[in-house]
């Protein structure tokens, strides 16, 4: 549950929710007024809406590939009417829909928030609830290698460089490989810069994915802004990689995630 009967803006609490989605995933808002909207979010973005239910002008955004600025206003209507006033919102996020595959950039949350006058940090306009969490059912991402036994010494530096040359930028922060890094300067700059701000929500998404939390789990997305490339992402011990994979990558990454966990 995200708001409750007598939150006064419970259209914060989605847009917050919305926000906090990094990684590629597909969030159904139940409202106890009736309404249901099922949202592809991905980085901060609302990339498409892929269900509705008991809500009016749903045509005009539904069935759309990618959202674009065009559908900003239709899209506020929808989400405005399932996050009714005085009434419970609840959120369940599984795996992103059809789609994932797809580059996408669809309509950044903060775009959406400042549309309608909501300060995204600022939790104490909205009779100060806490920061909303996303309840986990089942994910299944593209590419998702659970731990059946504790990881070896090696790290993550390791891993990467095992991966082979189809990652082509990668970096790792904390732990004993902190800072470990290889690739294209501006690119490295990139994750860094990402890592820097986001850690924390890729911590949060990883651990509704893995089998425990903080436990060892390895992510490819293919949602990316590049075309052709894909995101992977990496935990171990206290140690996340952010990389970058050129084509199809999987059979290597998961040679080398096993060799880790061997």
């Amino acid at each position: 549950m995200i708001a409750e009967a007598d939150d006064r803006n419970p259209l914060a609490q989605l847009l917050r929710t919305a926000n906090e989605t990094m990684l590629g995933r597909s969030l159904q808002f139940d409202s106890a007024s009736g309404p249901s909207l099922t949202l592809d979010v991905s980085g901060r973005r609302v990339l498409r809406l892929t269900a509705a239910i008991g809500l009016a002008g749903t045509e005009t955004c539904l069935g759309i590939e990618v959202l674009e600025d065009e559908h900003k206003d239709n899209l506020i209507k929808l989400l405005q009417a399932v996050a009714a006033p005085h009434h419970e919102l609840r959120v369940t996020s599984g795996p992103i829909g059809r789609g994932g595959e797809v580059v996408s950039v669809g309509l950044p949350v903060a775009l959406l928030a400042d549309l309608v006058l909501i300060d995204l940090n600022d939790l104490a306009s909205d009779d100060g609830f806490s920061e909303p969490e996303v309840e986990p059912s089942e994910p299944e991402p593209q590419t998702m290698v659970p731990a059946p036994v504790l990881p070896s010494a090696d790290g993550l530096a390791s891993f990467a460089e095992t991966v082979g040359p189809e990652l082509v930028a990668w970096l790792v922060v904390g732990g004993d490989d902190h800072g470990r890094n290889s690739g294209p300067e501006e690119m490295v700059s990139h994750l860094q810069g990402f890592l820097d701000d986001e850690r924390d929500s890729v911590e949060r998404q990883l651990d509704a994915l893995s089998a425990e939390p903080g436990g060892p789990i390895c992510v490819t997305l293919g949602a990316t802004l590049i075309d052709g490339h894909s995101i992977l992402c990496a935990r171990l011990r206290s140690d996340v990689l952010l990389g970058v994979v050129e084509g199809d990558g999987t059979n290597a990454t998961l040679t080398a995630w096993r060799s880790v966990l061997s």
